[in-house]
């Protein structure tokens, strides 16, 4: 008898085991790989520029391109949009203008050619530039997160910059919006406002407006945000809500303090 109880528990052990591997195995084929992609650049000068020249332009651009680990048409829509919000950075002298029908070289040599005819009719030498870096803030299987950060100068007081923050659900090929994001607004304002103050170091009384911000109409929800793995990123460009010389301002919203504010599962 003491032989066949070891028996059975040797079988139920194996058994056990046996269920074990494939449950795991099971939960490892559902789990999906992340999405892939490569870093491309693009660049390109008048002329050589040396350090210290007077007489120089240069384009540069650094963007995301995604290669597998999404739906090809989602893929497609996702790069298409991602090159647009790139080429557009770089239009600054094609407004108005189809940008499909415009290469990266072609926005460089306009840009070339509107350099060289001030210099003509000015006769003083500058350096012109124009600058696009990107990161990928987020990725998940469902969600992507990227910021753009553009550079520019043609010449006045100061150059001007801007960054802008792109959200695509991965899921549907659509742009995800604060309100697709979170169950209510106004509450995620209360947080947003709370935080801004003390990322400028504001009292929680102290009036927006005399302290240079945002003018008659109190505190806004940013255009541009992101989703980072810490939490909501919230970004305010020069120029947007204060003066330049104020310059931007940016600050975290955590998942902690987000709580249940934030539908997690567009997120995943």
């Amino acid at each position: 008898m003491q032989q066949f109880r070891w028996a059975g528990l040797i079988v139920l052990f194996s058994l056990f085991q046996y269920c074990a591997k494939n449950h795991k195995d099971d939960a490892a084929q559902t789990e999906k790989p992340l999405p892939e992609f490569r870093m491309e650049s693009f660049s390109k000068e008048i002329q050589d520029c040396n350090e210290g020249e007077n007489y120089c332009a240069k384009v540069n651009v650094v963007y995301p391109v995604f290669v597998s680990g999404i739906p090809p048409v989602i893929l497609r829509l996702l790069n298409d949009s991602v090159v647009f919000h790139v080429k557009n950075s770089l239009a600054i002298l094609e407004q108005n203008r189809d940008l499909r029908q415009f290469s990266f070289p072609a926005l460089a040599d306009s840009f070339f050619l509107a350099y060289t005819t001030y210099g003509q009719e000015t006769g003083f030498p500058m350096v012109w530039e124009l600058e696009t870096t990107s990161e990928v803030l987020f990725l998940s299987s469902g969600m992507v997160s990227i910021t753009l950060e553009n550079y520019a100068y043609t010449g006045g007081a100061h150059p001007n910059s801007n960054t802008m923050l792109l959200n695509y659900n991965l899921k549907y090929g659509r742009t995800v919006l604060l309100n697709d994001l979170v169950t209510d607004l106004n509450d995620l304002k209360y947080l947003a406002e709370k935080a801004f103050r003390e990322s400028r170091d504001l009292s929680p009384d102290e009036d927006l407006n005399e302290a240079g911000f945002f003018g008659d109409n109190g505190f806004q929800l940013p255009s541009h945000f992101g989703i980072t793995p810490e939490g909501l990123y919230f970004f305010y460009n020069s120029y947007e809500i204060a003066s330049y010389a104020a310059g931007p301002t940016d600050f975290v919203l955590t998942w902690e303090d987000l709580g249940d504010l934030v539908r997690k599962e567009l997120i995943e």
